[in-house]
This record gives C-alpha cells, sequence and structure tokens, in this order.
C-alpha cells in the first residue's frame, strides 16, 4: 500500500486539437444547445488524450461541474476511431452508465459526426443480467417441477412470449416484474452454459451482445463485470469513473461472503425433501440406489451445516436477536476454531454429483450437473479456507443478521490490502488506465489513493470546481454540541438541531448519517416532530424512487446513511440543505479494520493518518458535493459533529472542500437556503 514515485503531470498541450473541440463556436458548442465552455474540461480531455496515445496512466479530480464525462469520452473516442481500438468505460454505479449510454454518448457520437468519424458504442452487462433461451425452454418443459405456486409459473409463462419478439434479453428491458427466485431458473449462468453446443446460441441475446460489444469503439460496463472478467478478446484503454471506489469494488473480488441460507439455497436446487423437487428427481438414466443416496446425502449436508453454524456461533459467543436486525460481527484470528463437520458430507455429495454426469440424458442436463458440481466444490473450499485462517493480508469474520423470518449467518473473508494485486495485474499491463472521480485526492494530494490501488507511474491532473462555491455555498458548525465520546448526549444534540435546521430551512433536506441505529434513533424522534413535511426514509423505497419522490416533493427531509453520500443528484432548491451528522470515520473495531490496522502497523504504517482519515476526508467531500450540482444551484451543509472544529485533523475535512461562506446562526442558515429558482442543467 506504498506509493513508490512522485507524480507528474501532463504536458500543458497537444497537437492533436482535442482541446479546442470544447472551445465556443467549435464542435462541442455546436452539438450542445447553451454550452458553457469551461477550461477545465478542456484541459482533462487533451490530458486524457495524451495520456491514452502514449499508453500512461492518469488519475485526474474533476469537480463538479467541469463536465468529466464528456471530458474524457471525446478524446476516448476519437482514439479509438483513429487508431481502430476499443476503450471500456467502467462505473460503480447503474444511474451513471444509464447517462453515458442514454446522454453523454449520443452527444460524443454528433461531435464525431462533425469531424467525419463514425463512432460504435455499446452497454454490456454482466451475464446473469441476461434471459438464457435454453434454460426458458428447460423451464417450459419442466415448470411443474421448477415451479410451486401456479403465479411463478404464470409469468415464466410470460417471459417465454415476451422472448419471441423481445429485442434485447436483458432483465432491465423486461416489461414486468421477474422475481428472483424465477429469474434464477432463467437467467444465464456461466457455469451450465453449453456455448458453441447450445441449439439456440445463433439466437442467444447474451452472445449477440458481446458480439455486438466486441464491434464497438467505446464499451460501457460496471466495475464489478470488470474485475470478474470481461467477455471480450481484448481492449486497448479502460476509463474508472467514480474511482473512488475502485479498492472497495476490487476486494469484493478477492475475498467472499459464504452464509448458512446459501448453503440452504444450494441444496434446495439439487433436492428439496419438502416439495420432493430439484435436479436429482430430474435425473432419469441414474441406477436404482443413486437417488435414495443422493436424497440421504442432501439431509447429511443439511444437518451438518446446521450443526457446524451452530458451533460456530456457540464458541464465538453469538446469542439470539429479539428481532430484525444484526448483533457485532466477530473477527477470527485462530486457525480450525470449531471441526470442519461439512467437509465429509460435501465431498459425499461431490462424489454422487461426479457420478451423475455419466447418467445425462442430454449436453443442458450434464451442464446443469457440472454446474451444481462446481458450486459444490466452491462452497467446500469456501469453508475450508475459512477455517484454516491463514492469510496474514485477510480478515476473517462472522456475521449474524436477524431478518423476519430467519436468522442468517455469515463467513467473510476480505483482504485488507488490494495494490499488490492491482499492481501487478491492472497498473502492470500494457493498456493505459485513466482513472476520474470528483473526489480522489486528500489535502491536493493523490498519495492515498495510489497507495491503495498500487499506482505507482503515470500522470496526475487536479481540476476544481467552475462553481462559485463562495456565493453558492455555505458551511454552518453549530457550537456546544456534546463529543460523540458521550453518546448519549451527542445522539441528543444532533436530533435537537435536526429538529432546528429543518425548521429554519424551506427547501429541502438531506440527513445523513453514519450508521443505521443512529438514524433509526433520530426518525423514530423526528418524524414526530416534522409531520408536517413529506419525509422519506432509506429503504422503505429503492433509492432511484426515494430520489424521484424528494425531489418531487421540493420540501422533504430525507433520512439516509452510506448509500446516498455519494452518486444523487437532486437539483435546485429541492435540496437546499446537507447535513452530516457525524464525520463519516470508518469503525475502527470492525474485524476488517482490525485487521488492515495489525497489517498497516506491521509494515510501518499508521493506520489513522495513513488510511482511516483518508478515507473519511473523500467520503466527507462526496457528502459535502450532494448540495451543489450546477451554476445556480445554493444551499448549506451543516455539520454537527463537533472534532471539525476541535481536533488537529478538523482542518484535514475543511481544506478539503472548495471555498464557501462559514456562517454562525440559525437565520443566517435560512437566508442561505431561501428558495431563489429552479435548475434544469445537469453537471456531468
Amino acid at each position: 500500500m506504498t506509493a513508490k514515485n512522485k507524480h507528474a503531470e501532463p504536458p500543458p498541450g497537444d497537437d492533436s486539437g482535442v482541446a479546442d473541440l470544447f472551445a465556443p463556436g467549435d464542435s462541442v458548442s455546436q452539438v450542445i444547445r447553451h454550452f458553457e465552455p469551461r477550461p477545465q474540461q478542456a484541459k482533462m480531455a487533451s490530458a486524457v488524450f495524451q495520456a491514452i496515445n502514449k499508453r500512461t496512466h492518469l488519475a485526474v479530480e474533476a469537480g463538479t461541474g467541469v463536465g468529466k464525462s464528456l471530458a474524457y469520452l471525446v478524446p476516448a473516442a476519437i482514439w479509438a476511431v483513429s487508431n481502430k481500438k476499443k476503450a471500456v468505460v467502467a462505473t460503480y454505479t447503474k444511474a451513471l452508465q444509464a447517462q453515458l449510454v442514454k446522454k453523454d454518448l449520443p452527444i460524443v457520437k454528433a461531435v464525431l459526426e462533425k469531424l467525419g468519424m463514425k463512432l460504435s458504442y455499446f452497454l454490456l452487462m454482466g451475464s446473469s443480467n441476461y434471459l438464457c433461451l435454453s434454460r426458458l425452454e428447460r423451464s417450459e418443459r419442466l415448470g411443474p417441477e421448477l415451479f410451486e405456486e401456479s403465479e411463478e409459473q404464470r409469468i415464466a409463462d410470460a417471459l417465454h412470449e415476451w422472448s419471441q419478439t423481445g429485442h434485447s434479453g436483458c432483465r432491465t428491458e423486461i416489461p414486468f416484474a421477474v422475481p428472483h427466485q424465477i429469474w434464477d431458473e432463467v437467467c444465464r449462468d456461466s457455469d451450465v452454459c453449453l456455448g458453441r453446443k447450445c441449439h439456440l446460441k445463433d439466437k442467444c441475446f447474451y452472445r449477440k451482445d458481446v458480439a455486438q460489444a466486441a464491434l464497438s469503439d467505446i464499451i460501457v460496463v460496471n466495475q464489478h463485470l470488470f474485475f470478474a472478467g470481461m467477455p471480450l478478446p481484448t481492449f486497448d484503454a479502460v476509463i474508472f469513473d467514480e474511482a473512488h471506489n475502485l479498492e472497495e469494488v476490487a476486494a469484493g473480488f478477492m475475498g467472499f461472503s459464504l452464509t448458512d441460507r446459501k448453503i440452504k439455497r444450494f441444496l434446495d436446487s439439487v433436492y428439496n425433501p419438502k416439495s420432493g423437487k430439484g435436479l436429482a428427481k430430474r435425473i432419469k438414466r441414474t441406477p436404482g440406489t443413486w437417488l435414495s443416496e443422493m436424497q440421504q446425502a442432501v439431509l447429511d449436508v443439511n444437518f451438518a451445516s446446521q450443526t457446524f453454524f451452530q458451533d460456530i456461533t456457540e464458541k464465538l459467543g453469538f446469542y439470539g436477536l429479539a428481532g430484525p436486525g444484526s448483533v457485532r460481527p466477530k473477527r477470527v484470528v485462530t486457525p480450525d476454531i470449531v471441526d470442519n463437520c461439512l467437509h465429509q458430507p460435501l465431498l459425499a455429495l461431490t462424489v454422487l454429483l461426479s457420478q451423475a454426469i455419466g447418467y445425462a440424458h442430454s449436453d443442458q442436463e450434464g451442464a446443469e450437473i457440472k454446474g451444481h458440481l462446481k458450486k459444490c466444490m466452491d462452497l467446500s473450499a469456501q469453508i475450508a479456507s475459512f477455517l484454516e485462517c491463514k492469510e496474514a493480508s485477510h480478515a476473517y469474520w462472522v456475521e449474524v443478521r436477524s431478518l423476519k423470518r430467519h436468522r442468517e449467518i455469515a463467513l467473510n473473508m476480505a483482504p485488507v490490502d488490494v495494490s499488490e494485486s492491482l499492481r501487478k495485474e491492472l497498473f502492470g499491463k500494457t493498456f493505459p488506465v485513466i482513472l476520474t472521480s470528483a473526489t480522489l485526492t486528500v489535502d491536493g494530494s493523490f498519495k492515498m489513493v495510489k497507495a491503495q490501488l498500487g499506482l505507482d507511474k503515470g500522470w496526475e491532473l487536479l481540476l476544481d470546481s467552475p462553481f462559485e462555491y463562495d456565493k453558492q455555498a455555505a458551511l454552518f458548525m453549530p457550537q456546544d454540541i456534546p463529543d460523540p465520546s458521550d453518546p448519549g448526549a451527542y445522539q441528543e444534540a444532533v436530533i435537537r438541531e435536526c429538529f432546528k435546521i429543518c425548521s429554519a430551512v424551506e427547501g429541502g433536506v438531506f440527513l445523513l448519517f453514519t450508521s443505521w441505529q443512529s438514524l433509526e434513533t433520530a426518525y423514530s424522534v423526528l418524524s414526530a416532530q416534522l409531520s408536517g413535511r413529506p419525509l422519506f426514509k432509506q429503504k422503505d423505497k429503492i433509492p432511484h424512487q426515494l430520489i424521484t419522490e424528494f425531489g418531487h416533493a421540493g420540501n422533504g427531509v430525507l433520512f439516509a446513511t452510506d448509500t446516498f453520500w455519494q452518486g444523487v443528484d437532486v437539483p435546485g432548491p429541492a435540496l437546499s440543505c446537507v447535513v452530516i451528522a457525524r464525520l463519516p470515520f470508518i469503525s475502527p473495531d470492525s474485524p476488517l479494520e482490525e485487521a488492515r490496522k495489525e497489517w498497516m502497523t506491521a509494515k510501518g504504517m499508521n493506520f489513522f493518518k495513513d488510511y482511516s482519515l483518508p478515507k473519511a476526508v473523500v467520503k466527507f467531500r462526496q457528502g459535502f458535493g450532494r448540495l451543489i450540482r450546477a451554476r445556480d444551484d445554493f444551499g448549506a451543509v451543516v455539520v454537527l459533529d463537533p472534532r471539525i472544529q476541535t481536533r488537529r485533523y478538523g482542518t484535514k475535512f475543511t481544506r478539503s472542500i472548495p471555498k464557501c461562506r462559514h456562517i454562525s446562526s440559525l437565520k443566517e442558515l435560512k437566508d442561505s437556503c431561501k428558495p431563489v429558482g429552479a435548475l434544469t442543467s445537469d453537471p456531468e
């Protein structure tokens, strides 16, 4: 996690003429009505083109309003088309994916047409997002054996009818809801795909999209698909937007989370004793004793699983939950904390599934058996890996959650550092990598993100926002709030201040919390006190619906946590004030952070200074960035954590945000948030 060399800025200019395209009267302004030239956008476009053209990595922070999407898409498109190359754009959120494909790339295509170039682009989803015609055909044939309820069969029939005329097999394009349990039976599953052997390969939705992506100049994907492994033979450059999330996404593919429910669902798919259905029942050409042996094997694994998870929770001192919620996760540092009573039953099940391959009556059934065999082996390997607990650079922990109908126990493993892997597997490759976000730096330095990701060589570019924050935004840090070290008094003060703020602000308010517990406590009190205003709470509805309704309300109050600190745009007075209840430090006593601290200390690093504080600053900047999204946005950010004023590190947070007016009273807050007009333009 150490950045090994100093940065270099891109050369001040280039002879490609890319920057000139963003000048008044040039190609971009001819395509975009009321286009406002921004020197930051032109500078970024030039840097991106040079970096890709010279196969050099580039990290670029572009403040809100720079228009970074066009600033990397235009040069990437020109380079790709001119050189017959392919550029991949990987985003973190689906919302940005949609914006790129539906709004930005059509603009870029029109710009290139002005230059006499023809651009092709494509959005490629992960394979499990596609309807599989072969598995759909199988579901039609085996319907009663797959679906327990008539409604499930009705939806499966509707899917079959839609597939006859649907142009895309992507789940998001299907005009009706498909429940998860049905989609699992009909979506593409790489473990059971027959590939070229499939009799429906020429009609395959996924193959068609992969083929179209392979012919495109720009391919848009999400970061998860990039790390999972893209089905493209080659590409020549990659641009990561929302790159501040890259460490988290990469870590997700280097670890695992295995729950007792996942094992139960797998076993039910092999044979469900309650319904009498499952793969084992569908295989017809088996010896007389095989089915009974399989049924017993499933029962044995089920029993062993219950014993295993009960043993591990008792060993770690977990106790039952009274209602929905979770208990503090517990770290595991000792190998073999319980016996692996699942090993032998899973091995017996593996043997029976291996035998079944020879009993398959078709290639499709054989592929399905092999898919189940692989899943069984993966489960066994993850359990063994967890119990071995041997990787010093990984954290191991157990979580227990109580859901509405059952308790769920999860075994987790995650790396504390991804830099060495990315240094080799991403930045060590021959293609250039562009990292961009509105929040990559801390105190104007890329040191943290480079260290986290293993980026040793390349250019850096830091671009400020073209917005006038000193006129558009105010920062309010109320006095006399107790320190969070006194949690009861602090929570009480936060709730009291939130009520005062919501009473003073006429427009919409975001109340951003760092934990579900503090959110729920605040909501339980304030929902009664603010009954005259539209109230919204995270998880009551899906995020997109919540934000849409909040924006339409005009004076709503949204209670939210992690998800809404980033990637959310509410233009105009519908969002006039953002309240940050607490500085967003990661919990230092979580199993992952405990392990990370030990690992960093062993390497001579300071966990707080080198990791925890920089991560909190970046997230703080994300929360602050929700407020001003365009030139005529206005409002205030309120920080209720007194540590921003009382601790030495507090200035790290205040220096990290754009310079804005500091206010000190509710009257000034009210004046700063008074509606003066609505906004329609998009900052990107």
